[in-house]
């Protein structure tokens, strides 16, 4: 089975999130899509993901990430794709400036988003941690189930 309508789903939803694009991101879930890794935050489904995304860009705004109605909203970059059977599996690291950054990993099957996991290391945690001399030739890769508050 061909996975091009997946690796096309998993290309648009990419470019969606980095411009912050909420409507195309939502045409592109499946019905039962979850968003996980935020803390202190139970997963997100498809039903509550428009009310969620209101909410995700007001708090990002608030503390000095860009505007809501920005469409230059977050960083993606060192990307892997993977078929594995009938899915096709994206990671790689994430960014909005003044908010955070960390891992990713979105699955999509037949041409729609499955999930989308990420690890988030709070934007001034991360400066400090880049400054110190603590940090220096330390790996500061968590793992997928690693949240930082």
């Amino acid at each position: 089975m061909s996975n091009d309508k997946s690796f096309d789903a998993l290309d648009a939803d990419s470019d969606a999130w980095t411009k912050g694009d909420s409507a195309k991101i939502y045409n592109l879930l499946e019905g039962s899509y979850t968003f996980s890794g935020l803390p202190n935050m139970a997963p997100v489904d498809k039903t509550s993901f428009k009310m969620f995304w209101v909410t995700f860009r007001s708090k990002i705004e608030d503390v000095g990430g860009p505007p809501a109605v920005s469409s230059d909203f977050m960083v993606l970059k060192n990307s892997i794709l993977r078929e594995l059977g009938d899915y096709v599996v994206e990671s790689g690291n994430w960014e909005v400036r003044n908010f955070g950054r960390g891992v990713y990993m979105t699955a999509a099957m037949n041409g729609k988003i499955l999930w989308k996991e990420i690890t988030i290391n709070p934007w001034d945690e991360e400066q400090e941690i880049s400054n110190s001399d603590e940090s220096k030739g330390k790996d500061r890769s968590p793992s997928l189930y690693t949240i930082k508050e």
